[in-house]
């Protein structure tokens, strides 16, 4: 009997790549991409760099300005540096990025090294995360460390936000809404970088800075510093209730205070700024909102690319959830706590990157006056 004959021979199927780890080990690398920087800022690396003059340091030289034993561990943290796109680097020379220039040398106006420390909140609050989320609050432990922590946490925040303070005083005077001689409430004023800003502005103008017993006298120094210190009108106590001593301004600003509250704080919050700002103020709303809830979303937005867009706000919401009663807010919240104040969210946009900004008026105004 003969053999059957063999079946043609085609292409192989082609089978599914297998799904890489890459996702993951970004994750984990991020850990490590913070510790980089942290040790690099504790060992002012990029101060060392920053004195050169010449075209860098290799190893051994940076090795020796910065106190390290040898250069060996030092050109692991440098190359590392690198592929993090903080360093350049040559054959055998490290140098400055433009980034790095900027916002990692602790003399620069704009620096974010003492950010880099603070902005993460309490260290502990971190591998408590797990329990924070099955309970819905942190431990009192930690928001006890946020106490502590946070007059160096605003004064970190103050060179961002005062580029950020300044480019939203330009935006108010493009718009019209900003008076030669502006009453300003600051709620919750932080390091006086608001305040400051907006009396460089105006220097005619008056602030009322509302902060903690704690935090209140930084930014005070901030204000005496600027020569500004006879425009400002200190208030300790509680922004949600305390008294002050206007009835009404041209400009209430919330930089970064409503993420840090409780939902029903957040709304009471600001319905008092809208309260304050009347028929012809503007809230100014400085914060790092997290994606709007589906039925709030434009029409073909998923969650998923919404969520991937929004890493950076994302993140520092989580950053609230690890230490605060906070989860963060919405362009949504905003929108609807306006409302239910008689106002409008009317703009919203980012007058430096990652630092979004939004406009709040009543809704007693006209189109025109709105435009």
């Amino acid at each position: 009997m003969s053999a059957a004959p063999a079946a043609p021979v085609g292409p192989a199927t082609a089978l599914p790549a297998p799904v890489g780890p890459a996702p993951v080990w970004d994750v984990i690398n991020g850990f490590t991409s913070y510790w980089a920087l942290s040790a690099a800022l504790d060992l002012g690396l990029f101060d060392a760099l920053a004195q050169d003059t010449g075209t860098g340091l290799d190893s051994a030289r940076l090795a020796d300005a910065i106190g390290a034993a040898g250069p060996g561990p030092v050109t692991v943290l440098a190359e590392t540096l690198v592929a993090l796109g903080l360093l350049d680097a040559d054959e055998d020379r490290f140098r400055l990025t433009p980034v790095a220039e900027r916002y990692l040398v602790s003399t620069s106006p704009a620096s974010m090294a003492a950010l880099v420390r603070y902005s993460p909140g309490p260290p502990e609050g971190w591998p408590g995360l797990a329990g924070t989320v099955r309970t819905g609050a942190p431990d009192p432990a930690v928001t006890t460390g946020l106490t502590g922590l946070y007059p160096a946490l605003v004064r970190a925040t103050g060179p961002t936000q005062t580029g950020v303070a300044t480019a939203v005083a330009a935006e108010l005077e493009r718009r019209g809404w900003w008076p030669e001689r502006p009453t300003v409430v600051d709620l919750g004023c932080g390091s006086g970088a608001w305040l400051t800003a907006l009396l460089r502005a105006r220097p005619n103008g008056t602030v009322v800075a509302v902060d903690r017993p704690d935090v209140l006298p930084i930014a005070e120094r901030a204000a005496t510093d600027a020569g500004l210190r006879e425009r400002v009108i200190p208030v300790v106590g509680d922004y949600l209730d305390v008294p002050l001593p206007v009835a009404a301004a041209d400009v209430v600003v919330l930089a970064h205070v409503l993420r840090a509250e409780p939902a029903d704080r957040a709304r009471r919050l600001l319905a008092r700024a809208v309260e304050l700002a009347g028929a012809d103020g503007v809230v100014v709303v400085a914060d790092y909102p997290r994606p709007d809830p589906a039925p709030a979303r434009r029409d073909g937005e998923d969650r998923g690319s919404v969520c991937r867009a929004s890493r950076h706000e994302l993140l520092l919401s989580l950053t609230m959830l690890a230490s605060t009663a906070g989860l963060g807010v919405t362009d949504a919240d905003l929108r609807a706590w306006a409302g239910a104040a008689g106002a409008e969210l009317v703009d919203s946009f980012e007058p430096v990157p990652r630092q979004h900004v939004s406009l709040i008026r009543s809704r007693s105004r006209t189109p025109e006056a709105t435009s």
